[in-house]
């Protein structure tokens, strides 16, 4: 297994300032059957300690996956050699991402939208299961659209309404754009929350991300956001609920990173992260 290099560089308002010594991190832990098929999200559980959900990309059923640190994935008490949580009536066009809100609540976003064509972009909503569970079913169904996209498939000079990025900041969830047109990335909050029409997401701001996201996630207590590309972590501190990319921040690029999709915070000063390609899990110091 290739060893992960991490520079740490961090970009103040004025400029970057080079750390003197880069980090380096071992091979990682394999992950367990199920999330092992095609990572592309992990959170911490808000309710059970050493426990992170996962999900896998398009192609597999409506699954969330129960992990621990060390990469097992917790067995279903009914269904031992099913692995992952299935969900009732929910359907995998394209999940990309995983929150959890303060109350427990895990958001599934099927907001994965390569072809940047679809109309049916939805977040759902579940309360989240026993990880012995074998099935549980969403709370709710919210259909969301970017107010700024006009066209199905957007223009090539815009294609840029894909998401592969969201976190809960504040009581609200936010999702990142991943683009193909540039190196930017658009910021979104979802204000409204109705089930029975579609919800308009509120654009927060643009922010030049140098790359295309892949994961994001914020600590419990807001004082800290991590957005992850294919070639570098982005960490901000103390963001502004308003402006969550606006402040202070720290890029960490991974010099030789196969294909990370998956990104959480493991404490304030260590984030896990999973390769979809070799599914592993990798800890990472933050500075």
């Amino acid at each position: 297994m290739p060893q992960y290099t991490i520079l740490l560089i961090a970009l103040a308002l004025t400029g970057p300032i080079f750390a003197a010594e880069p980090i380096t991190f071992g091979p990682g832990v394999p992950l367990g059957p199920g999330p092992a098929k095609e990572n592309s999200g992990i959170v911490r559980s808000r309710n059970w300690p050493d426990l992170f959900w996962m999900i896998n990309d398009s192609g597999d059923e409506p699954r969330v996956y129960p992990v621990r640190r060390d990469g097992e994935v917790f067995t279903s008490t009914r269904s031992p050699k099913t692995p992952g949580v299935l969900i009732g009536g929910a359907i995998n066009v394209d999940w990309e991402d995983i929150a959890v809100t303060a109350e427990g609540e895990i958001i599934v976003p099927d907001t994965g939208n390569n072809a940047n064509d679809r109309r049916d972009l939805v977040l759902y909503v579940i309360d989240e299961p026993a990880p012995t569970a074998d099935r549980t079913t969403f709370r709710r169904k919210i259909f969301v659209r970017y107010p700024e996209q006009t066209s199905f498939p957007a223009p090539k000079d815009d294609f840029n309404f894909d998401c592969e990025g969201i976190f809960v900041l504040a009581g609200k969830i936010h999702l990142l754009t991943k683009h193909r047109s540039d190196s930017q990335t658009r910021l979104y909050r979802l204000d409204t929350m109705k089930s029975d029409e579609v919800n308009d997401l509120t654009f927060v701001e643009s922010f030049d991300i140098q790359g295309q996201v892949t994961a994001a996630d914020a600590l419990p207590d807001g004082s800290r956001l991590l957005v992850a590309t294919y070639t570098d972590l982005w960490l901000f501190d103390q963001p502004d609920p308003a402006h969550p990319l606006a402040g202070p921040h720290v890029r960490i690029p991974l010099t030789n990173p196969t294909q990370i999709e998956a990104a959480c915070f493991l404490s304030p000063t260590t984030a896990l992260l999973a390769d979809e390609v070799t599914a592993r899990l990798y800890e990472v110091p933050l500075p």
